[in-house]
């Protein structure tokens, strides 16, 4: 039952972060457009955030590895995420506020503006500030999933190989569920906040489900040996 229990939390997991990736290119799209820059900084923010959570999950997995603590980790993320949308536009216009329409830098011979003039701001570190703030912690906390739920997957040492490629495997294998499933169905059916918030009331349920597998080992550990007449 556990080891099911953490396939599970592998697989949705890894749904849930490429399906919050995915999302993310539309939550920051009304400011900063569908440039190549927003796709590259989204996609390092995600990155660098699943960088920082394998190192910091596998050291934490070393330490306490407990599904309670994994179970924090998932709910966190999840509140963290249901918030995106209540923050995001106040982020935005903090980090790259709104400076109205194109001011000319030069005027013609007839006093008419030369709008060609106009120097459009540079939208790579301001976008890449709006991706760290709205999606880093998120993608840190999913981050810490795969090593750690290997650690709890995994009790001996012969079988690391093994572990490890089913957590991989089973990780992947919902990132490319999330992936599809949030461009070619979800994104039809809800708007921005709605996929968003469904994807961190999926993160806490996942949470509430590894509560409940904490409580049932604790349980299982306390019961008295059965004895033989």
């Amino acid at each position: 039952m556990t080891r099911i229990a953490v396939l599970v939390v592998a697989f949705c997991s890894g749904a849930a972060l490429m399906s919050l990736e995915m999302i993310g290119f539309r939550v920051v799209q009304p400011v900063f457009g569908s440039d190549i820059y927003v796709y590259g900084s989204l996609i390092s923010v995600f990155l660098g955030g699943l960088a920082l959570g394998a190192f910091v999950g596998g050291r934490l997995a070393d330490r306490e590895p407990s599904f309670a603590m994994l179970a924090g980790i998932l709910g966190f993320a999840g509140v963290l995420v249901v918030a995106v949308p209540l923050v995001d536009d106040w982020v935005m216009g903090w980090i790259f506020p709104d400076e109205g329409p194109p001011t000319p830098v030069e005027w013609d011979e007839t006093g008419r503006a030369k709008i060609d003039d106009y120097q459009y701001p540079d939208l790579k570190w301001p976008v890449l500030a709006c991706g760290a703030i709205l999606f880093g912690a998120p993608a840190t906390l999913i981050g810490m999933v795969t090593p750690y739920a290997a650690k709890l997957l995994i009790r001996k040492m012969p079988q690391v190989g093994t572990g490890v490629g089913y957590i991989s495997g089973v990780s992947t294998a919902g990132a490319i569920l999330g992936t599809l499933g949030t461009t070619f169905y979800l994104i039809g059916v809800l708007d921005t906040p709605g996929i968003l918030v469904s994807n961190g009331l999926a993160l806490i349920a996942l949470g509430l489900l590894l509560t409940l597998v904490h409580f049932g080992t604790l349980r299982e550990r306390r019961r008295p040996p059965a004895t033989g007449v």
